[in-house]
């Protein structure tokens, strides 16, 4: 039984994911002419949907490799999770509140709040995550996935393009 609540909680978060998508795409002109305009003008839809893609995919991926395995293969969804939930506040929440501009996808990215808050409260609090696996796909999470998703459109990937040009 706790392997399908947290099964059920990590399709969630990749349902959640598809959503957020939709309202990167469709609010405020969209994420790629938000990025575009305040921090890498050479972003572009197809750049959008191949990393979107690829993440979609990935995370698929984990689910079905923490359904298939349990265990410490937890630790992969949990890395999506709290690196998404690093985005949510570092890039969405800062930067919309900085350049005084909605982050299209703010709004949805709160559901992987929600997703990580009910991970802390029942899975971490009712002892179906360990410990340690819960502080290793956190930090891991923070550490890559976060700080790749925070640094690399506002800041590292506009300064790679622009010396290319």
């Amino acid at each position: 039984m706790a392997m399908l609540f947290l099964s059920i909680l990590f399709w969630a978060f990749f349902a959640s994911y598809v959503i957020h998508i939709l309202d990167e795409t469709l609010l405020n002109g969209g994420f790629v002419k938000w990025i575009s305009d305040n921090f890498w003008p050479t972003y572009n839809v197809r750049m959008f949907f191949w990393f979107n893609a690829a993440f979609i995919v990935a995370v698929a991926v984990s689910n079905i490799l923490f359904d298939s395995f349990g265990g410490h293969w937890v630790i992969l969804p949990i890395i999506f999770i709290a690196g998404f939930v690093t985005h949510v506040l570092t890039v969405h929440l800062y930067w919309t509140f900085r350049l005084n501009s909605y982050s299209p996808g703010l709004v949805t990215s709160l559901l992987y709040v929600v997703i990580f808050y009910l991970l802390i409260k029942y899975g971490l609090g009712g002892h179906l995550i360990s410990r340690k696996d819960f502080t290793i796909g956190t930090l891991v999470g923070i550490a890559t996935l976060g700080a790749f998703l925070t640094v690399g459109p506002t800041v590292l990937f506009p300064r790679i393009t622009r010396h290319r040009h």
